[in-house]
């Protein structure tokens, strides 16, 4: 299911949005960029501590059964961080693909701050820490696991990029149908 093709853009009083996306196929190569990184720099600290640690064959298995539930629970957890910071309600969340990657489209906007926090939680929850309990225990398919989750959250690492530079009082809209955001800035009275 693609996301939809026309939504209204809403309306927030004394602030103007301003487009800021980015091209899906350059954040699916960064994501590989991501992925090779952090699985070559997590293989070797894992060899370096745990020298006989190894892959067993039915790992292939376990691998793509972690990677199937990882990309769930990562919208899951975007839209429940979201639901958590705002006490929305869940009747504001859709859940779908676009061009090949799985997305959970928030449709109010918010500030800038939950918007940073919504963004980068799945990537910190289904990647950075099976990554680095992987690297502690031993486990090559749990560091595996997590540096593929990483990479899979480059979009969302993508998107607090574009908004780097804006103020705090900025509200973020996500985007419908593109990879990025609106960015609401606040007019200037005149």
């Amino acid at each position: 299911m693609d996301k939809k093709k026309e939504e209204p853009l809403p309306q927030v009083e004394g602030y103007e949005p301003v487009q800021r996306t980015f091209s899906m196929l350059a954040a699916n190569i960064w994501a590989v960029v991501l992925i090779v990184a952090a699985g070559g720099v997590g293989w070797w600290l894992t060899k370096w501590i745990h020298p006989d640690a190894a892959l067993a064959i039915f790992d292939v298995v376990w691998f793509g059964v972690m990677l199937l539930v990882g990309i769930v629970v990562h919208e899951l957890i975007h839209g429940l961080t979201w639901i958590a910071l705002t006490k929305g309600r869940f009747s504001h969340l859709s859940f779908g693909t676009m061009q090949g990657a799985a997305y959970c489209h928030v449709d109010v906007p918010m500030t800038k701050r939950n918007y940073v926090i919504m963004a980068l939680m799945p990537g910190l929850l289904t990647g950075m820490v099976p990554w680095l309990a992987g690297i502690a225990a031993g486990s090559l398919l749990w560091m595996l696991g997590g540096a593929m989750m990483i990479g899979g959250a480059m979009g969302d690492i993508m998107l607090v990029w574009a908004i780097r530079k804006e103020t705090s009082d900025t509200m973020i809209y996500d985007h419908p149908n593109l990879g990025g955001c609106y960015v609401y800035r606040k007019t200037k009275i005149q």
